[in-house]
């Protein structure tokens, strides 16, 4: 460059690498954008005839979505055969219930959208107890079918019996209510064998049927269509991928093409420490309030040590009430624990429960 000294040049130079410079560094200092974030509304439902509001059926908002309509029946809409399923607002296994309010609202859920839903969870959390509790509220029929390793297919569906002398066809329990509308609440559902799981395979499906191949005729005669109200909730303590802690004896790894026909599935877990003191005094309401929160207190460390597979036997809530009303018989807390609890356990259990009674409940016998 004419008239130009090399230290100019030099300068020139310098100073636009340390402006490419300067501009790659703020370039990278500039925060990204943030990808927008998707929040999509819970669409709200309109109530229609035969509907409230869940809020007001259950006397609680809901927490994971808008309070939202339910339908609940009438007991002239129900066939007379089917209207006696409907819970009795005496029932005695409801009585004092206290239930697990999220799940109750997830469950009503999936019954109104007509979801196939699956619950599982500890023994004695309620899982069943919650169908028939809602099956109550909504007056809905509930159907419960508990379940065994070598039950057949003849035993849900249906038989050629005798019956005055000439053979006739007799539907079982779970075609009844598959038929006639009601909840059908399949208990301990994966110790049946996978194969005759399988038998529910299409009434779980959307727009399914129920074919019964063992019944006599055309096959028009054997095809079940499900009444619009039918719904289906399989209970399980386990999810029926089969079971890594050994305590649940007899289940069975279900087809996995049955797990994924279930469009809800909801876990219960043991209540809270405030929640099953209320079921206990609900069902016990004489025992003193003092013990029983040592009791509580006692059957957290017992779930604890199970968990940690230092122990064979949890302690469900069934077994604190249990334990509960033998206080009152035998007037005494240690002697009630014994019969309803420690005997049940293997010697090195009970030497490790032994030492939690004390550490919780001190020389209280």
């Amino acid at each position: 460059m004419a008239g130009v000294s090399e230290e100019e040049v030099e300068k020139y130079l310098l100073d636009e690498i340390k402006k490419s410079l300067g501009e790659e560094t703020r370039a990278k200092a500039k925060p990204e954008k943030p990808e927008p974030v998707i929040v999509l509304e819970a669409v709200t439902k309109k109530k229609v005839a035969g509907q409230k509001l869940f809020s007001e059926v259950f006397g609680f908002q809901p927490k994971t979505r808008p309070d939202f309509p339910v339908t609940v029946f009438k007991e002239s809409d129900w066939d007379d055969r089917v209207s006696v399923f409907i819970p009795s607002e005496k029932d005695p296994e409801l009585e004092g219930y206290e239930p697990q309010k999220e799940a109750v609202e997830q469950l009503v859920s999936g019954l109104e959208e007509g979801d196939r839903v699956s619950i599982s969870g500890p023994t004695g959390s309620g899982k069943s107890s919650m169908v028939k509790y809602c099956c109550q509220k909504l007056r809905r029929p509930f159907v419960r079918v508990n379940m065994n390793g070598d039950i057949e297919s003849s035993a849900l569906f249906g038989q050629l019996v005798v019956e005055s002398g000439a053979t006739v066809w007799k539907d079982g329990p779970a075609t009844e209510a598959i038929k006639f509308g009601a909840v059908l609440c399949v208990d301990e559902w994966t110790v049946m064998p996978p194969e005759i799981t399988m038998g529910f395979q299409n009434p779980l499906e959307r727009g399914g049927f129920l074919f019964l191949k063992e019944k006599p005729g055309a096959s028009t005669d054997k095809v079940i269509q499900p009444h619009q109200h039918t719904r289906y909730v399989f209970c399980d303590n386990t999810t029926g991928q089969g079971d890594d802690t050994g305590a649940f004896a007899g289940t069975n790894v279900q087809n996995t093409a049955t797990i994924d026909r279930f469009d809800m599935a909801i876990h219960l877990d043991y209540l809270g420490e405030e929640h099953e003191m209320a079921v206990i005094m609900s069902k016990v309401p004489e025992l003193n309030k003092d013990v029983a929160k040592k009791m509580i207190q006692y059957a957290g460390q017992i779930r604890i040590a199970y968990s940690k597979t230092e122990m064979g036997l949890t302690m469900s809530p069934r077994t604190l009430i249990n334990w509960g009303r033998k206080i009152q018989q035998y007037g005494s807390v240690r002697t009630a624990l014994t019969y309803c609890f420690l005997n049940k356990l293997r010697d090195s259990d009970k030497k490790l429960s032994t030492e939690l009674y004390t550490r919780v409940f001190g020389s209280i016998k």
